[in-house]
């Protein structure tokens, strides 16, 4: 059976994850990749070089969403059987060669919204396969005990925003980037206790039980299910919200993006004292609260362009520091109590479980935008976030003081 037990501190440190190669290499990649990943630059061409409409961009957000929903729990299965480290390098260069597409297309004056659309469902599911195969590698790489660690430098990466079609080529290169650094990892841990293989349905929906079953993953579950259906509002209509509704320009969307990265580095800092501080469980608690109410400064921005520059501006570098202190601890507690041999399928189950409410959010999100406008769908998108603590606050994952471990024992 399992049973969960404290991490006690080991009397011998280990060293700085700043001196373990093989995480550094891991951890240049991943951040690499995730700039790409956020860099925004097909919704940006969309809007200012399409000239998407309200409806086009959420049926966007729906196409660089669905993946999660068709192919999470299958991904799951197959990278608990597969070696990860090379899933993470053809996703990268996967998602290099789609991107690269765009400019050239641009470059032709062939590029439509046809094409943006299958760009981003094709570079979203190779983005599934990424997440899942990073957060699944990791726990082996770097040892439980220094999960809080590591997936707060992990969190770090550093994002800007740019308009043009040519901005999605710098966007490529990011994930060609991350590939070539994946590829001098020389000492990957891959599963060394990988169960014998059923139908890929049953070993699936396994992973799915394994999170509905466990209290604290259940927990995590349904609050990422509550931000990631609202949050899937702000995915489809936020640069809709402050250019064309609020007025500001291209560049300051870009700025309050880039304040956005800057929050969620300080959030990656503060988490290990915060964490010690409080208990991981309640900073992890307070941290999604504060996160929440500061969403609502989103849709109260209105009156003069500085002032609505400034209330956004508050909201994507301060929500988003305490979004990363919240989401790295509930990712460590979240790899900590899972089995290696499982890791891949529950991580699985929480990308379904979460993101897999985007495009029903994004889809939503254009319904409201167009019957009652695209503040109305700010402020519905902001609400529904802030009441996502609920579950954290009905848990006992909210009192945990400690990243707990997986301990297997007779019977």
């Amino acid at each position: 059976m399992l049973r969960l037990m404290t991490a006690e501190r080991a009397n011998d440190r280990r060293a700085s994850l700043w001196r373990h190669t093989e995480f550094l290499k891991l951890w240049g990649a991943t951040s690499v990749s995730h700039i790409g990943s956020m860099f925004g630059a097909l919704s940006l061409t969309a809007l200012l070089t399409l000239d998407a409409s309200p409806a086009q961009m959420s049926l966007l957000a729906v196409c660089a969403t669905l993946p999660v929903l068709l192919f999470s729990l299958a991904a799951g299965v197959w990278i608990d059987r597969l070696p990860r480290r090379p899933l993470l390098i053809v996703s990268d260069l996967g998602r290099f060669a789609l991107l690269a597409t765009v400019p050239t297309a641009a470059l032709l004056d062939a590029l439509t919204m046809g094409q943006v659309y299958g760009v981003a469902f094709g570079v979203s599911l190779l983005e599934v396969v990424f997440n899942l195969s990073y957060r699944s590698l990791l726990p082996g790489l770097v040892g439980r005990d220094e999960l809080v660690e590591a997936n707060s430098k992990l969190g770090g990466a550093i994002v800007q925003v740019a308009s043009s079609p040519f901005a999605v080529l710098l966007d490529a290169l990011t994930f060609l980037v991350s590939g070539l650094l994946l590829t001098s990892i020389k000492r990957a841990p891959e599963q060394t206790d990988r169960e014998a293989r059923r139908p890929l349905r049953q070993e699936a929906l396994e992973g799915l039980m394994t999170v509905v079953r466990h209290p604290v993953l259940r927990a995590f579950a349904l609050t990422s299910a509550t931000v990631y259906a609202f949050g899937g509002f702000f995915v489809a209509l936020y640069p809709v919200w402050v250019v064309q509704e609020l007025g500001l320009s291209p560049i300051a969307l870009g700025v309050l993006i880039g304040a956005g990265g800057v929050g969620s580095i300080a959030g990656a800092a503060l988490v290990g004292p915060m964490s010690r501080r409080y208990g991981v469980g309640p900073a992890m608690t307070g941290a999604r609260l504060t996160s929440g109410l500061l969403g609502l400064l989103t849709p109260l921005a209105g009156g003069p362009r500085e002032l609505a520059f400034a209330l956004l501006f508050a909201h994507q570098l301060l929500g988003d520091g305490f979004w990363v202190i919240y989401d790295v601890n509930a990712l460590s507690l979240r790899q900590a109590v899972t089995p290696d041999r499982q890791l891949g399928r529950v991580n699985a189950a929480f990308l379904l479980l979460g993101e897999g409410w985007l495009p029903v959010g994004a889809i939503a999100a254009g319904i409201i935008a167009t019957a009652f406008g695209v503040q109305a769908a700010m402020f519905v998108a902001a609400t529904g976030m802030a009441f996502a603590v609920v579950w954290l606050l009905l848990s006992p994952a909210r009192s945990m003081r400690t990243v707990p471990r997986v301990v297997e024992v007779e019977p």
